[in-house]
């Protein structure tokens, strides 16, 4: 006889492998489950009437007959379930509401009150969610969750962020603030490892299983992915990609407090930084046309605009920031051997300018037998990719039943 606890347990398997099938199929039947996933029809049809019963999958027509009676055909139930995805950045608050096949279903947006400090952002937080909530209750669809993208050091085992130098928070409890007024289940990660597991749900994940995620915007940052799961480290704190040292005697200063990270040189706010130092020596640019005079309105954009148009100051200042992002990721390469690289955020807009350079110096500087036919690809949701990696981390946790009971206290 199984033990009670080993039942359990096989069971939950059981469940996570049948409600998985059914998410990665666009349609499929009872039979087609029960030959895939090798459990044994009785079981397969238990788990989908529970399933169905909290209105997580659907049946949606008929198959076609191999014989016998014409098979019922299931799928998940994608448009009756919305999640909320914050994108929590220190220009813009960015929030989605989409559904379970990630269509957005209406976008919210708020510039961030970075100076008023954490109770402030977190006002701003909750305004967004209460209008993207009130879109779920006008549609009368069921929220699964909220999750949330934010740049900083996340404490995995305290569930805080213990540090963020974009922000300049110190151990502060989003949850702990945010559920006062929600009840849903509220989850966050680190920006990059959440645009990366957004990729792993939605994008090239789909393809390849071993990848890095570099996003480059107001800072920079990797997720890493081995094997289909995040490198988490032992409390959360991994990929960590844009305070290496890369200058060793670097004058410039990094928001960590040291000098000569990746972040502090090629980061959009290192890039702007660089453009007006060379601005102050008095090299000429059409940058100083475009900034009207202010220098403080210099832009990693606006550099990278006026190198498209062939500025040599602003040429050289991305071309360097480019071979340290390369640089950079060529080390990753060589220590991760990925299937791919994909690379996201703001001064990725900058297209093939930074791309081109990146990969020079990839192919200049990482082993030949690790880089060799390593795609260097665009983020699939583009300046989205943050809110839709938040949307990811509530399905993650929603195709690992570790939704369950609140799914199952919402069934009525």
């Amino acid at each position: 006889m199984i033990p009670v606890g080993n039942s359990k347990y096989i069971l939950r398997v059981n469940k996570r492998k049948v409600l998985n099938l059914i998410y990665n199929s666009k349609t499929i039947s009872r039979a087609e489950v029960t030959k895939i996933s090798g459990i044994s029809a009785p079981t397969v049809s238990r788990i989908v009437d529970g399933f169905i019963d909290e209105r997580l999958v659907e049946e949606v027509g008929i198959g076609q007959s191999t014989g016998g009676r014409r098979p019922k055909l299931l799928r998940i139930a994608a448009s009756d379930n919305y999640i909320i995805g914050i994108d929590l950045g220190t220009t813009n608050i960015y929030g989605v509401l989409a559904d379970l096949n990630a269509s957005i279903i209406h976008e919210e947006k708020q510039p961030t009150r970075l100076e008023e400090g954490f109770y402030s952002i977190m006002e701003q937080t909750s305004e967004i969610i209460e209008k993207l909530s009130r879109q779920t209750a006008e549609r009368k669809k069921r929220l699964c969750g909220i999750g949330m993208a934010v740049a900083g050091l996340i404490n995995k085992s305290r569930n805080i962020v213990e540090f963020s130098p974009n922000f300049h928070w110190h151990d502060v409890d989003i949850v702990g603030n945010l559920s006062q007024k929600f009840s849903v289940p509220i989850y966050f990660d680190n920006v990059t490892r959440v645009m990366a597991l957004g990729e792993l749900c939605y994008g090239v994940g789909k393809q390849y299983k071993n990848f890095v995620f570099i996003n480059v915007g107001y800072g920079i940052g990797a997720g890493i992915i081995l094997d289909g799961q995040p490198l988490l480290g032992s409390v959360g704190m991994a990929g960590e990609f844009g305070h290496i040292t890369v200058e060793k005697d670097s004058q410039t200063q990094c928001d960590c407090g040291n000098f000569g990270c990746l972040e502090a040189l090629a980061s959009g706010q290192g890039i702007a930084r660089a453009a007006r130092d060379e601005l102050k020596k008095g090299t000429q640019s059409v940058l100083m046309e475009m900034c009207g005079g202010d220098l403080n309105k210099v832009t990693a954009e606006m550099v990278a605009n006026a190198a498209k148009k062939g500025d040599a100051l602003a040429w050289n200042v991305f071309s360097r920031a480019a071979e340290y992002i390369g640089l950079g990721i060529s080390a990753l390469i060589n220590l991760f051997n990925p299937e791919a690289v994909v690379m996201g955020g703001g001064v990725i807009q900058a297209g093939e300018i930074l791309f081109d350079n990146i990969r020079k110096t990839i192919n200049a500087r990482a082993l030949n037998r690790s880089s060799r036919g390593v795609p260097l690809l665009p983020a699939t949701f583009g300046l989205k990719a943050a809110a839709m990696g938040a949307v990811s981390l509530v399905m993650n946790k929603l195709l690992n039943l570790e939704l369950e009971c609140f799914l199952q206290k919402q069934k009525s």
